[in-house]
């Protein structure tokens, strides 16, 4: 709960859909190129709530404030990272308490709790003896008792001002500078205080000073109040941070003389000509040629907080849904129907398997017809048992002479429940492995098709290739800190929006391919004609065109106004896997042309995984050990659809059935009811599983991930029949006939199962 409640406020500072992540890491980082906010997972009791809530406020300074380029910058310039660090810090602190006053006593909170833990290495030490950027650093972290000569003050008041980030690396590097040239201001870090004269041990405060003008104990009230004239400057400048009501004092103009150092602003802030020295730091010399001068305050912070990290915890992966661009992705049936115009010749092969799919058109009509009757006489059922009956609280007159023995003397009204508009969205395998179930899968979606037209339930379906992409401009865009996607393209194969004309249009080129590997009558009429390279088939892209339905569905509920969708789901196997997931790398490749720069790469995911959706801030916890293998982050992707989309259904089919005689084997069962579900374990539901196929012509699973799960024969028992009554039952007798009736129905339903099942969900 308080890990959701940083993560949320970390979005909300920031004002944008952050990546906030909780694993394996040295310290608390804001990435500004992948906009991901990272927290280390901390040993028990090693940072508080308060500690952590700094840290969360400060790298969220860093997203709103400090460019990506800035410490590639300092790194050509060869600016000592820690400096530009501490000097940073301290504008974007500035920066974040100004915008939002709260947070100022988080980060006094913050700073005075790692203090006293010694998190900045001063406990019992002579603050005194550090040198200037540590003494700088540790002022703007809330210790006040740090106290600077006079030309000192003058680089800390720079700090106070600085409003850019070139401003901060101009500093730094006159700073570095600077101290190179006035040892002075170097101190002596080993020099400790005795005991007891190090002020309060526990947060490193002194009343120490040197010779420098730093202050010395026992001076007199002169030299005391000449001190704080000169530090007026600074505190005033830098009210804005240690004071919750001030604001910052510098205006534009300010800030730029701040950062040409003008000789106006020289004169007014006594800054030294450090103009030698910059040009040293920029070509060669300079900042380059002192190494020494660090802050130690801030390496020693970073390993306090690699102290407090539990190095024994598991790693995460935290990794993010593609957001998909759909006309990136989907190609419009109008597309399909064009290109498959443009490809086939009309000869035979063309017209014979035309008149196949007008004939199972005609086949199917009464069938059809008869489940719309079945269905709509289950939805009347269904709302009459959920009407309700209510008295009105009117009399009725009719019922007024019976009033001696009849109490019930009010009317009444039946109510019923408003109807809930129904959406199709179905997802159709288009890989290699369907070729022999590809003439049985295709005449059930057709009933169903054909069903949803004359009951008028609005509808799209789609078919995942990632053969498309391979001969079309199909580009999935990378996303840093997302799954790194292949090519993959949603045809649109069928949409309640076409025409009847587009719609036979459709079925007679999609059989046409079907039958590339299902026709066998060579002889008579040839060899059938091959598909187009653009629409054969390939791979299973299934865990991507889950990603695309993320925003397929709630588009399509959109445009249609229904109000609850069924998206279904047709395979006949696991998807490809998602093992990858795409990240900013810096090239350290010295020979390449682009050395220094960031670029898109990707690395494997490993041990646990976070996966998470940043428009609904939903995060599914996952193995990614197994993740080379599609079927184990399917369930998470299935989950974070289901969460995008309120009131959906989420069913999956899947044809068990291989090879050109559909065949089911137990290893196949074995695989995806055991694989799926641990309840189905052993011979015994094996062969339950087998019974109900050959019984049902179905067998329905319970899976993670969707809501029913069915498994499906293959080849040709896929086939739609019709069960045409034998010319013996002439003359039967009634009791004969109505069995024979009951059959033949009976029949039709079970061999479409597709159909069947669909309309038992919409009913």
């Amino acid at each position: 709960m308080m890990r959701n409640k940083k993560n949320t406020i970390a979005k909300l500072l920031a004002e944008e859909d952050i990546f906030v992540i909780h694993k394996q890491m040295e310290t608390a980082y804001f990435d500004v190129k992948n906009r991901e906010l990272g927290l280390p997972i901390w040993k028990e009791n090693a940072i508080n709530d308060v500690e952590e809530e700094l840290m969360v406020c400060h790298e969220i300074g860093h997203a709103l404030e400090t460019p990506l380029s800035m410490l590639e910058d300092a790194t050509i310039r060869k600016i000592e990272h820690s400096v530009v660090n501490v000097l940073e810090d301290a504008r974007i602190e500035k920066k974040v308490k100004n915008k939002y006053l709260g947070t100022v006593r988080i980060f006094n909170a913050g700073y005075d709790s790692l203090i006293k833990k010694d998190f900045f290495g001063t406990s019992g030490k002579d603050l005194s003896s550090f040198n200037l950027i540590d003494r700088i650093n540790l002022f703007f972290k809330g210790n006040t008792d740090v106290v600077f000569s006079d030309e000192e003050k003058v680089w800390v008041d720079r700090t106070a001002k600085t409003e850019t980030p070139d401003e901060v690396l101009n500093l730094a590097e006159e700073l570095i500078a600077w101290m190179s040239e006035n040892p002075e201001s170097m101190g002596n870090p080993d020099e400790s205080s005795e005991s007891g004269e190090a002020g309060e041990a526990g947060n490193g405060k002194s009343d120490k000073s040197d010779s420098t003008g730093k202050g010395e104990s026992g001076k007199t009230g002169e030299e005391e109040g000449k001190e704080n004239d000169i530090s007026k400057n600074v505190s005033e400048s830098d009210d804005d941070i240690n004071d919750d009501n001030s604001t910052t004092n510098s205006s534009g103009d300010d800030s730029d003389d701040d950062n040409t150092g003008t000789n106006a602003d020289k004169k007014e802030l006594k800054v030294p000509d450090t103009k030698d020295v910059v040009e040293g730091g920029k070509g060669g010399e300079g900042a380059a040629s002192t190494p020494n001068i660090t802050a130690e305050t801030d390496s020693k912070f970073g390993k306090s907080i690699t102290d407090a990290r539990d190095m024994n915890a598991e790693n995460v992966d935290y990794v993010r849904i593609n957001n998909i661009d759909l006309d990136q992705v989907v190609v419009p049936y109008k597309k399909v129907i064009e290109d498959n115009e443009n490809y086939y010749k009309k000869d035979m092969f063309f017209i014979k398997t035309r008149f196949e799919v007008e004939e199972l058109k005609k086949s199917s009509k009464k069938t059809v017809a008869y489940m719309v009757k079945e269905f709509e006489m289950k939805k009347s059922a269904d709302a009459y048992a959920r009407a309700a009956v209510s008295k009105t609280g009117s009399l009725d007159m009719g019922k007024l002479h019976t009033y001696k023995y009849n109490e019930d003397l009010f009317k009444k009204v039946t109510t019923l429940p408003g109807a809930t508009n129904h959406g199709l969205v179905m997802c159709l395998d288009w890989s290699g492995s369907m070729a022999d179930n590809l003439n049985g899968t295709l005449s059930q979606l057709f009933n169903l098709i054909w069903f949803c037209r004359r009951t008028n339930i609005p509808f799209e379906v789609f078919a995942f290739s990632d053969v498309y992409s391979k001969y079309n401009k199909v580009e999935i865009q990378r996303e840093a800190g997302a799954f790194e996607l292949r090519n993959f393209a949603m045809m649109n194969f069928f949409s309640s929006k076409m025409t009847t004309d587009e719609e036979m249009k459709m079925m007679h080129y999609l059989w046409m391919i079907a039958n590339q590997w299902g026709y066998r009558d060579w002889a008579n009429n040839g060899y059938p004609q091959r598909a187009s390279a653009a629409y054969q088939l390939g791979g299973t892209p299934l865990n991507e065109a889950i990603l695309a339905m993320m925003n397929i569905v709630p588009k399509f509920k959109k445009e249609s106004g229904v109000q609850k969708v069924h998206s279904i789901f047709l395979t006949d196997g696991a998807g490809s896997s998602l093992a990858t997931k795409n990240e900013w790398m810096l090239d350290t490749k010295k020979e390449s042309p682009t050395f220094g720069e960031h670029f898109l790469g990707y690395s494997a995911l490993s041990g646990k995984a976070m996966i998470i959706d940043p428009l609904t801030n939903k995060t599914i916890e996952n193995n990614a050990a197994v993740y080379t293998r599609g079927i184990y982050v399917t369930p998470a992707l299935l989950e974070l659809l289901k969460n995008r989309v309120p009131e959906m259904n989420v069913v999956g089919f899947f044809v068990a059935g291989s090879g050109r005689h559909g065949k089911v084997k137990a290893d196949t069962l074995r695989y995806s009811v055991d694989g799926w579900n641990s309840k189905y374990n052993g011979d015994v539901e094996i062969m339950k599983a087998l019974s109900d196929l050959k019984k049902n012509n179905v067998f329905v699973s319970k899976s993670k991930g969707y809501d029913e799960y069915y498994i499906l024969p293959g080849a040709a028992q896929l086939n739609v029949e019709e069960f045409e009554m034998s010319d013996e039952l002439v003359g039967a007798s009634k009791a004969k006939l109505k069995t024979a009736f009951a059959k033949s129905s009976a029949g039709r339903i079970s061999s479409r199962p597709l159909l069947n099942k669909f309309i038992a969900m919409v009913a």
